[in-house]
């Protein structure tokens, strides 16, 4: 095998070895529904530190995705539904899970006036 294609294929391989770049956020979550939020996901990423969030409480939590991404597809467990969205990790403000027209959605703290 040539010597070139052979450092062109080590190349390769020390590349695909190599993890990933990852970005960690703290995400708050505030539950403005009236049952628990009792699990959450990102798409492509992982949660760590997440609790059970009872109607009006507020936790906040680690999500990690891949590369420098701030925008990530989201998902809340609620009794026996699933509530998804989509939501920018890097808005320190963090989010609410509310009931909404045509359902619910996860809306920027900064822009909900918190009733309960």
């Amino acid at each position: 095998m040539h010597i070139t294609l052979r450092t062109a294929l080590a190349g390769l391989l020390v590349c695909a070895a190599l993890p990933v770049a990852a970005a960690e956020h703290a995400f708050t979550l505030h539950n403005n529904l009236t049952k628990p939020i009792t699990g959450f996901k990102v798409k492509g990423g992982e949660v760590s530190g997440f609790k059970q969030i009872g109607a009006g409480k507020r936790v906040t939590f680690t999500v990690i995705v891949p590369g420098s991404e701030c925008a990530a597809a989201v998902s809340a467990r609620v009794g026996e539904s699933r509530r998804d969205g989509r939501v920018n990790l890097c808005d320190q403000g963090g989010y609410v899970l509310t009931p909404a027209e045509g359902g619910t959605k996860f809306l920027p703290l900064s822009q909900v006036m918190l009733v309960r």
